[in-house]
């Protein structure tokens, strides 16, 4: 019968033990930690950044844009991704500087340096087949003296209508509905000035979104 060395019993005693086998655990969990985080920050978002200085009213499309693959949490959703530039590209709002991330809030629609929205109240009223995204050409009749109106003509062609207003309070009998349209700038000042007249606007369609 064959005795073990008292060298084999200490490493047979030494695996044994509990303190190494917790040790060995402790070192594994944190291994997999770093290995976590690692791969967390492989998985961070994409947003763009600016490859150099951009203006105010420029206008830019995707590939003017560098994507960076970034770690932000919910601050990521306050910056632009590639799924945030349309094929018309956006106008910058306020100066990015080279290398900066691009913020939502410093890009615009392409259209914002050419038309704008106004809330412009109708004596007659829209189609029931008009519907938002529709065209529309806006018609005023010249408020004139002892109620009489002159003769209608078109103060904005190609408008589009963004959304019908639903009335709130007491109506004029004289209205027919407040809507709100998209309408080239050039023509913003006509508008205005047909509402501050007391004009007697109509929209009439100018052509309707399929189905309509």
């Amino acid at each position: 019968m064959t005795t073990a060395s008292p060298s084999t019993e200490r490493r047979a005693r030494r695996y044994r033990d509990p303190r190494l086998l917790i040790g060995l655990m402790l070192v594994t969990v944190s291994i997999g930690a770093v290995i976590g985080i690692v791969a967390l920050a492989d998985e961070g978002e994409e947003v763009l950044a600016a490859p150099r200085l951009l203006v105010e009213g420029e206008r830019i499309e995707r590939d003017d844009l560098e994507p960076r693959r970034v770690v932000l949490g919910l601050e990521a959703h306050g910056y632009v991704t590639a799924a945030d530039i349309p094929e018309a590209g956006v106008v910058v709002t306020r100066t990015i500087g080279a290398g900066e991330l691009v913020p939502l809030s410093a890009v615009g629609d392409e259209r914002g340096p050419r038309s704008t929205t106004v809330v412009v109240t109708l004596s007659t009223a829209l189609g029931a087949t008009v519907r938002p995204g529709d065209r529309l050409d806006l018609w005023a009749a010249p408020a004139e003296e002892a109620g009489r109106f002159g003769a209608p003509a078109v103060i904005a062609s190609g408008t589009q209508l963004v959304r019908t207003i639903t009335a709130e309070g007491i109506v004029s009998s004289s209205e027919a509905g407040r809507i709100e349209l998209l309408v080239p700038r050039r023509d913003v000042a006509r508008i205005l000035f047909a509402l501050a007249n007391g004009d007697a606007l109509s929209a009439i369609p100018a052509s309707l979104s399929v189905g309509g």
